[in-house]
């Protein structure tokens, strides 16, 4: 490609020295996801697409029968730019799904399949679904929906079964007939937020596609890997490495839930190469391995995302999973903004990353000035990974888009050499006596005690400073450990400042979807 390029300025050189006309005709493909499929379908007829605990498919059968689909979906009066929804899990028919609705310009919604009747009715009333593809294990709470709440828009639920309710079993696979542009609706993905309802984030064509590339640039995501999913595939973190998986031509094994022994015995028996997770998979896998070892040597891509992974799981994870081990800074809402490969964990443990190769990172203040290096201020995006804006929802939109840049909310500064760093949410920063203070620092001290498995650092109203630092802690199993020598602790790693005023000692935090400690929760469980 690289000598084509040159033969080309070459020509167009010399074709300008000699005072020719030239008229160059470019001959650009369109970023289509369904097209990947369409493609892999010849390309790799044979090869394993995809894999669950109930059935595979090949490329060429998987191609077949997202065709019917789509052609049943047509058949129903599902049209270009319908929203349809997903209430299915870690499974064959999920892909096929997302793939037929991709073929005829509709809308995927994946929803999560945890939700309660609540949860499920305030969401479809909210994006307002033309039809639902229903897992039969949401049946019973979808049930409650239905009864309890008016889903005006919604008027066609179809069964998410190997046949669709039967849909499928008598249309032919050729490719439907709908032309679908790069610049138009793919799907709406969902955030997992932690404070009120969750928001649409809606993603084209075009976007996705250069979701799938980021991967393939930033991670080598490629034909030549086995992936293996066990996180949710509704949740960014796994759908993301899991459509380009397929849009590049690999083979993807899906787990309907996550048992780290059971991915340790996956990766040895079937030599995954990559693999998905967020930190707290990661200690789950790294405490099995330790239990039990298994051959890990295949992975060549240990991702991870979601979250922050403390120095001492790294660490376990390099020595005893592998030592490729990737993370990434990213957000539903912007797709991945910064990564840090395995060459840079020995000199940038505590780092995101540098920004990926197609976005723009700013730390800026609370006016959206540019602030210098190691200054902390807020992260800021711009990327063509990033939603086109939240679906149905113009005013969150305005909320955190401003003159084309995305605030993500999130705290960091960069360094000197362009690495990222991380500092904690905006919300959560605690406030005292006028000095900012970022609990993911006193949280990265706490975790470096051996007794405690999970921390957490919140601010407490106080009358003379404003705000004070208060710890929640999880303990290990049989520790004896106090509140006063963890506080004893801190005070001989931390500014006199930071250290806890009280920490708490308690059996359980709580936790979002993505198994992240929900800070939400703790602090209305402390009356905040």
């Amino acid at each position: 490609m690289l000598r084509n390029l040159i033969t080309l300025t070459s020509f167009l050189s010399l074709a300008a020295i000699k005072g020719e006309e030239v008229k160059l005709f470019v001959m650009t493909i369109p970023f289509i996801m369904g097209d990947g499929l369409r493609r892999n379908a010849y390309k790799y007829a044979v090869k394993t697409a995809v894999r669950d605990s109930r059935r595979q498919v090949t490329y060429w059968e998987l191609n077949g029968r997202v065709n019917r689909l789509a052609r049943a979906l047509l058949d129903m009066g599902i049209r270009k730019g319908d929203g349809v929804a997903l209430l299915v899990g870690n499974r064959i028919e999920h892909i096929e799904i997302v793939f037929a609705l991709a073929k005829i310009g509709a809308l995927a919604i994946p929803l999560d399949v945890k939700w309660r009747a609540l949860e499920m009715g305030s969401v479809l009333s909210s994006l307002e679904p033309v039809a639902l593809f229903l897992d039969p294990d949401c049946l019973q709470e979808f049930n409650k929906v239905k009864k309890d709440q008016a889903i005006s828009a919604l008027k066609t639920i179809v069964p998410a079964d190997a046949s669709y309710g039967g849909l499928v079993d008598r249309l032919d696979e050729k490719e439907p007939e709908v032309e679908v542009e790069e610049t138009e609706p793919f799907a709406v993905l969902i955030t997992s937020g932690t404070t009120g309802l969750p928001k649409g984030c809606l993603t084209t064509h075009r976007t996705y596609v250069l979701h799938c590339i980021n991967n393939a640039i930033e991670k080598g995501l490629g034909v030549h890997d086995i992936a293996l999913l066990s996180s949710p595939i509704y949740f960014n973190a796994g759908r993301s490495f899991t459509l380009g998986m397929i849009y590049f031509g690999a083979t993807v094994i899906l787990h309907e839930r996550f048992d780290p022994f059971e991915v340790l015995k996956t990766i040895e028996r079937e030599k995954v190469t990559y693999v998905g997770a967020v930190p707290t998979m990661c200690e789950r896998l790294l405490q099995a391995q330790q239990a039990q070892r298994h051959d890990t040597s295949s992975l060549r891509c240990l991702a991870i995302t979601g979250g922050k992974v403390h120095a001492s799981v790294l660490e376990g994870l390099r020595k005893d999973i592998t030592p490729n081990v990737y993370r990434t800074y990213a957000s539903t809402d912007s797709g991945q903004m910064a990564i840090s490969k395995p060459a840079d964990i020995d000199n940038k443990p505590l780092a995101a990353g540098r920004p990926v190769w197609c976005v723009e990172l700013r730390i800026v203040d609370e006016a959206g000035k540019s602030l210098a290096v190691n200054q902390v201020g807020e992260i800021i995006c711009r990327s063509p990974l990033a939603t086109e804006g939240y679906y149905k929802n113009p005013q969150a939109t305005l909320a955190s888009f401003r003159d084309g840049w995305f605030y993500t909310g999130d705290l960091g500064h960069f360094d000197e050499e362009g690495y990222l760093y991380v500092v904690g949410r905006k919300k959560d920063m605690v406030k005292s006596g006028g000095i900012s203070i970022y609990p993911s620092e006193i949280e990265g001290v706490l975790y470096s005690h051996p007794d405690i498995l999970e921390a957490a650092v919140i601010g407490l109203p106080d009358n003379d400073w404003g705000e004070v630092v208060k710890a929640v802690v999880v303990l290990n199993e049989g520790s004896a450990v106090q509140s006063e020598d963890l506080i004893r602790f801190c005070k001989e790693r931390l500014a006199h400042y930071k250290v806890p005023k009280s920490i708490d000692l308690v059996s359980s935090l709580p936790h979002t979807n993505l198994g992240k400690v929900n800070k939400e929760k703790l602090k209305v469980s402390y009356g905040l």
